[in-house]
């Protein structure tokens, strides 16, 4: 299934949560469909709440300072505050001139665990979705610059949705389990309509599933929590954006995220 949280632009602020299927939004109550929307009457939001924790699994820059130790992912903490929802307007930032984005798969977590060993970690997945980073490339290098790791210049803001695609509907996506579960996803990121980058989510270094193993190892993960995995294209020597171009990340299974620099 494909989960979905949204308002309908006819009562704004409203927020209902329900299931896409064939185009049409069906609003649910409980386990039953309540009401069926056309989708140009709805308005779609983060596809979950404010998770109590963002963890940012970030493969950008292995290499440069060293090998990781074998089998180790590397993460930093996020602000679940900078999240937003799908086609919002961000508006361009005055204290950065280096505005880039970062593509990610994400899972939201279904339910408290702790020192959970891989082969189980399927058991605590909610649901699949995309995560869009804005970044400011001048803040990030000074922060690299003194050591403190990203922080601010991943606090802008963070497109994630458009829905929560279940685990049931990856399972024909799977390419290896050896680790944990891989998939095979081709992702795209497009500005203005024109492609830019690609990758796949096979490519990533690590599994999700070893990401909340090795999460869970130091402290307990809890229901709601959002790790975040990528960047899912090869970023390079970054892409660039500037006010008024439109940001689009196309992942197989799991949707098109948008998002507009005002």
């Amino acid at each position: 299934m494909k989960l979905c949280r949204f308002e309908l632009k006819s009562t704004p602020g409203e927020i209902k949560s329900g299931i896409v299927y064939n185009g049409k939004v069906y609003e649910t109550n409980g386990a039953d469909a309540s009401a069926i929307h056309e989708a140009e009457d709805v308005r779609p939001l983060a596809p979950t709440g404010t998770p109590p924790s963002l963890r940012i699994f970030r493969s950008r820059f292995l290499g440069q300072n060293g090998t990781p130790p074998e089998g180790e992912p590397l993460y930093i903490y996020g602000n679940p505050n900078s999240l937003i929802s799908a086609s919002q307007i961000v508006p361009e930032p005055e204290y950065s001139g280096a505005l880039d984005f970062e593509p990610y798969i994400a899972v939201v977590i279904a339910s408290d665990g702790h020192r959970i060993p891989i082969e189980e970690a399927d058991g605590y997945i909610l649901g699949y979705t995309i995560v869009n980073f804005l970044v400011t490339r001048d803040v990030e290098r000074v922060e690299h610059l003194f050591g403190t790791g990203p922080g601010r210049s991943y606090d802008l803001a963070a497109a994630i949705g458009p829905v929560l695609t279940t685990p049931d509907e990856m399972e024909e996506v799977v390419v290896d389990d050896a680790d944990g579960r891989r998939f095979k996803l081709t992702a795209v990121a497009r500005v203005n309509g024109v492609e830019r980058r690609r990758g796949d989510v096979a490519d990533l270094p690590w599994t999700l599933d070893r990401m909340i193993s090795y999460a869970s190892e130091s402290c307990p993960i809890r229901m709601g929590d959002l790790l975040c995995a990528g960047p899912i294209v090869d970023v390079g020597d970054g892409m660039g954006v500037s006010s008024g171009d439109e940001i689009q990340i196309a992942v197989e299974k799991l949707g098109t995220l948008a998002m507009k620099i005002g």
